[in-house]
């Protein structure tokens, strides 16, 4: 189930306090930017690799589906980070004209396996301007 965190700037010396959560280190870290606003990206879902999304200019809009259920998330303060479970099937959009988006993950790539059918039929509802 995807965990929307928000930390205080004052609490972030680094990011060690990801890796607390996990419990390992993070074995990749990229970066989306350029992303014209009407293009998604993601679509997928992972078969062990937990990531957490991370906006750190502008926006994005995060549409997650689990097992249970659909969750939406808009991620515009550079001090939420959004964390998800390999199984949690996610798609990035409306992103702003400057958003840059950093994504932490808990696998490398060439350990990562990834499932792109979603667990229902997706309905992605854009953000009025």
């Amino acid at each position: 189930m995807p965990q929307l965190i928000t930390r205080d700037h004052n609490e972030i010396t680094d990011l060690s306090w990801i890796e607390t959560i996990w419990q390992q280190p993070v074995q990749r870290l990229f970066w989306l930017y350029n992303v014209p606003h009407h293009c998604l990206r993601g679509n997928h879902r992972h078969q062990k690799c937990r990531m957490v999304l991370h906006c750190v200019v502008g926006s994005v809009d995060v549409y997650v589906q689990t097992p249970e259920g659909d969750c939406r998330y808009t991620l515009s303060s550079n001090n939420e980070y959004l964390f998800l479970e390999a199984e949690d099937w996610r798609l990035m959009h409306q992103f702003s004209v400057n958003a840059m988006l950093v994504v932490f993950a808990d696998r490398s790539f060439r350990s990562t396996i990834y499932f792109d059918q979603p667990y229902r039929p997706v309905t992605v509802v854009e953000r009025s301007a």
